[in-house]
């Protein structure tokens, strides 16, 4: 089966300066999804440790073969181990 990888973004402070701060989308946690049955290029309602997809961005990345994770190696710190779970079960 395949799975949508999802992001799961926050804010990060970057700098502070005076009165100014400044922001940047970073990310908390990398989810994996099941396609939406209606739609399968977008992700069902929920992840696959239960998180609403809601607010998740969606990652174009697609596991080039078998033995490739299903995740971008990137983010691989930020792999939520409840979703990795299930994806190996």
């Amino acid at each position: 089966m395949s799975f949508l990888v999802l992001l799961e973004t926050e804010l990060v402070r970057t700098s502070a300066v005076g009165a100014t701060t400044d922001w940047v989308e970073g990310v908390r946690a990398v989810h994996a999804a099941r396609p939406a049955p209606e739609s399968p290029g977008d992700p069902g309602d929920v992840t696959l440790c239960g998180t609403g997809t809601g607010r998740m961005r969606r990652d174009p990345y697609r596991a080039p073969g078998a033995d490739a994770p299903w995740y971008p190696p990137e983010w691989s710190t930020r792999v939520c181990p409840y979703c990795d779970r299930a994806v190996r079960a």
